[in-house]
Parts: structure tokens; C-alpha cells; sequence
């Protein structure tokens, strides 16, 4: 029974992410993308949590939606862009984004097809506490991740920086003479 809900769950966390993903793709208004992204990067966090990865779930919701998707929505509603649309791409950029989208979808779906993929076996598998993985994060050893911990800040302030410069894009404020 606890495999079927499993699948349930993995399904419709799988739908969930595909659709707002969809939106983030295809939305022409940047605060909309932004919460579609903010429901994308949930979706994950649940699929760490089907894996039993609660931790990284946690995580996953503070680092990326409660830092970088709060980030680019305060900088959106700060610059006064809310309601800025993005233009509509010419033919030819559509065609480049494509063309790039397929150079990536290849590769992967080719490794995915011919690589033998080792089956996942369905047993209890001990993952380490909380205070294991914060004394791991915190080493400055071999196995340690400070360096890791220390670009996710790095990660924050390139994402605020990227919606600083994507706020102001089409938001250019023009000076009236006085």
C-alpha cells in the first residue's frame, strides 16, 4: 500500500512540476514565472521527500524558494515592474532557443536510452540526522562542504542580481524635464 501511494504521489508531483514549468517557460509576465517557479522548486522539495531525504527537502524549500523565488519577487514588486511583459521573440530567436533545448535533450535522452541504469531495490536505507549533515557542512576536511555552503550565498546574490537586471530591462524610468 505505502509502494501505490508512493507512485500516486510521484505521479501527481510529476504533473504539478511539468505544468508550472510549462508556465515558467511560457509566461510572458515575470512576477506569474516567478511564482511558477516557486511551485516548481516545491514540486522537488516533495520529491526529496518521497525519497525520504527530509533534510535536503528543508533545504531545498529554504534555499531555493525562500531565497532565490523571494528574491526575484521582491525585486520585481520594488522596481515597480509587476505588470512588465516581456516582448515577443522573433522567429529566428525561437529557432536558436530550440535548437539549443534539442542539444540538450538529445545527449540526455540518448545516456538515458543505452545506459544501463541499475535497478533500485525497494529497502529502508540508513541516511544520516540532521546533526551528522550540519557537522559535514560546517568541515573543512575532505568530506566537508563548506566550500558547497558557501556558494549558495554566492547562488542568492546572483539570482537577486539577475532580477535587478531583469526588472530594470523593460522598466527604464524616464527623467521628465523640469
Amino acid at each position: 500500500m505505502a509502494v501505490a501511494m508512493s507512485t500516486v504521489f510521484f505521479y501527481l508531483l510529476g504533473a504539478l512540476a511539468l505544468f508550472f514549468a510549462t508556465i515558467v517557460v511560457g509566461s510572458k509576465r515575470i512576477f506569474r514565472g516567478a511564482v511558477a517557479l516557486m511551485a516548481v522548486l516545491a514540486a522537488t522539495a516533495g520529491f526529496y521527500f518521497l525519497l525520504g531525504a527530509e533534510f535536503l527537502a528543508g533545504i531545498q524549500l529554504l534555499v531555493y524558494v525562500g531565497g532565490v523565488v523571494v528574491l526575484i519577487v521582491f525585486v520585481v514588486m520594488l522596481t515597480g515592474s509587476l505588470g512588465l511583459m516581456e516582448d515577443t521573440p522573433s522567429f529566428g530567436r525561437q529557432v536558436v532557443a530550440g535548437l539549443g533545448a534539442l542539444n540538450f535533450f538529445l545527449p540526455v535522452f540518448g545516456v538515458l536510452q543505452f545506459s544501463a541504469l541499475p535497478e533500485i531495490s525497494h529497502e529502508a536505507v540508513a541516511l544520516p540526522g540532521a546533526d551528522v549533515i550540519g557537522e559535514l557542512l560546517l568541515n573543512f576536511g575532505k568530506s566537508g562542504y563548506v566550500m558547497a555552503f558557501e556558494l549558495i550565498s554566492v547562488l542568492l546574490l546572483v539570482a537577486l542580481i539577475g532580477g535587478l537586471v531583469i526588472a530594470r530591462k523593460g522598466g527604464q524610468r524616464r527623467e521628465e524635464p523640469t
